[in-house]
C-alpha cells in the first residue's frame, strides 16, 4: 500500500505488525480510525521499519500511519488496510415465515447469509443490510419442521459459526370423513 511520501506499508498476516520503509531515522505511528496510537516505531538505517501493534489488528479495518522526520516534519497519513480473519458472529433472530418461504434475521452488515437444508444443500442467501437485518426467500420451501443451517460469511470469506431455525411444522389434521 501507498502511504505519505511513497513509503509501503504492509500488515503481517496475524495482525499484530505493520512494517515497511521511510526515511530513516524518523518516527513511525499507527492510528486507528478513531486516532487512538496503535503503536510506533523508528525507521532505522537502511529505511525499513517494523511497529508492533499490540492488539492484533485483523477484522479489516483501516489503519493510518504517519512519519515524522528528525526536523519535525509529519508526513500526509497514509493508509493501510489490515487482513481479514475474523468470522463474523453467527447470524441471529432468526424466524421462518409461516408458510416457509421466507427467513429473517440479522447478521454483520455487509455478509452474505447461507441457509443450507440437512443434506447441505443451499436454500437461499441474501447481503444482510447496512442496518444489519436480512431477508431471503427459501427455495423449496420448508414445511415441515426442518432443522435449517444459517451462516453469514464476510468479503474476505471468513464464515460464522452456525446458527439454527426451525421450519413451521403445521399441526396435524384430523380427518372427519374417509375416502370413499
Amino acid at each position: 500500500r501507498e502511504g505519505g511520501r511513497g513509503v509501503l506499508y504492509e500488515v503481517s498476516a496475524d495482525g499484530r505488525v505493520l512494517s515497511g520503509f521511510g526515511e530513516a531515522g524518523s518516527v513511525v505511528q499507527v492510528r486507528d480510525a478513531a486516532g487512538n496510537i496503535l503503536g510506533s516505531g523508528t525507521v532505522g538505517a537502511d529505511g525499513s521499519f517494523q511497529v508492533d501493534l499490540g492488539t492484533p489488528q485483523n477484522n479489516g479495518q483501516p489503519l493510518d500511519v504517519t512519519l515524522t522526520d528528525p526536523a519535525g516534519n509529519v508526513s500526509t497519513p497514509g493508509t493501510v488496510t489490515a487482513p481479514d480473519t475474523t468470522a463474523p458472529t453467527a447470524p441471529g433472530n432468526l424466524s421462518v415465515s409461516p408458510d416457509g418461504t421466507q427467513l429473517g434475521g440479522t447478521g454483520e452488515a455487509g455478509s452474505t447469509i447461507q441457509v443450507r437444508a440437512a443434506d447441505g444443500s443451499l436454500l437461499g442467501s441474501a447481503v444482510v443490510a447496512a442496518d444489519g437485518t436480512f431477508s431471503l426467500t427459501l427455495s423449496p420451501a420448508q414445511t415441515d419442521g426442518q432443522s435449517l443451517t444459517v451462516n453469514a460469511v464476510d468479503a474476505a470469506g471468513n464464515v460464522s459459526p452456525p446458527a439454527q431455525a426451525l421450519a413451521p411444522d403445521p399441526p396435524l389434521r384430523l380427518r372427519t370423513a374417509w375416502p370413499a
